[in-house]
């Protein structure tokens, strides 16, 4: 796999990281079924779909979200979390065309360069503004 690959898919996954915890109350992370269900809101409307296990397959690594998806949010997202998750994770997704709205999306990038190879390692929250 290449190595931008695995650069793009360590930034998706600390963006939902840190936007699961920004979502979060207290010390205690969103929920990966609550967090697909406040992107659902945006997406229903638009004939799309998003499940918990898709949030978490972004966060471990498994998958990418599709820019389709991401660019909808970005669309049709409220000024708020979901619309800063959306222009990081765009961001992340595709780094010569967009830069990140908030320091999650940069920290996020800059850590991507990090090479961690394809294994997660334990989030460092020094790298996510939360």
């Amino acid at each position: 796999m290449p190595e931008y690959i695995f650069r793009t898919k360590r930034a998706v996954a600390d963006i939902v990281f840190a936007y699961r915890h920004v979502a979060g109350d207290g010390n205690k992370p969103l929920s990966y079924r609550d967090f697909a269900a406040s992107l659902r809101e945006i997406l229903v409307p638009q004939d799309k779909n998003l499940s918990h296990q898709t949030i978490k397959n972004w966060e471990d690594r498994v998958h990418l979200p599709r820019a389709y998806y991401v660019t909808t949010l970005v669309l049709h997202a409220p000024n708020d979390w979901r619309k800063d998750f959306a222009e990081d994770t765009l961001a992340a997704l595709h780094p010569d065309d967009y830069k990140p709205s908030t320091d999650i999306g940069r920290r996020a990038l800059q850590r991507s360069l990090m090479d961690t190879g394809p294994i997660k390692l334990r989030y460092d929250t020094s790298y996510i503004n939360l």
